[in-house]
């Protein structure tokens, strides 16, 4: 695969959702879901989110990290599609984000045109 076939193989694709009656289209970006899955903090994220919704401040104390390191994975996931934030509040009244994964499997497949990425929710 030259190297122009390799940059169109990964461009941002839309998959649909899998299950009856789902028409929901999430947009994921192959090339960064794959950079993602080879970082080692974001993999660990993504292992913890898989179970529960978290805070930054949580995946930062529970995984040993700086905040710092947690905020970029988060916002480099995010943009990805692989999670989501939502808005919670504290019984103190402190607004929270938390995170949470929105794909539950991921599916790699290699054609004769590039490689694309599948995701199921």
């Amino acid at each position: 695969m030259s190297q122009s076939d390799s940059a169109h193989a990964f461009q941002r694709s839309e998959v649909g959702a899998t299950g009856p009656g789902s028409t929901d289209q999430r947009t994921v970006d192959t090339s960064e879901v794959l950079s993602l899955l080879s970082d080692d903090y974001a993999r660990e994220m993504l292992n913890l989110l898989a179970d529960d919704s978290l805070s930054a401040r949580a995946l930062s104390d529970r995984l040993d990290m700086s905040r710092a390191t947690v905020y970029r994975r988060l916002n480099r996931l995010e943009s990805a599609g692989v999670i989501q934030s939502s808005m919670v509040v504290d019984p103190q009244g402190h607004h929270r984000k938390q995170f949470s994964v929105v794909v539950d499997r991921m599916q790699l497949m290699f054609h004769s045109d590039g490689v694309s990425l599948e995701v199921g929710e």
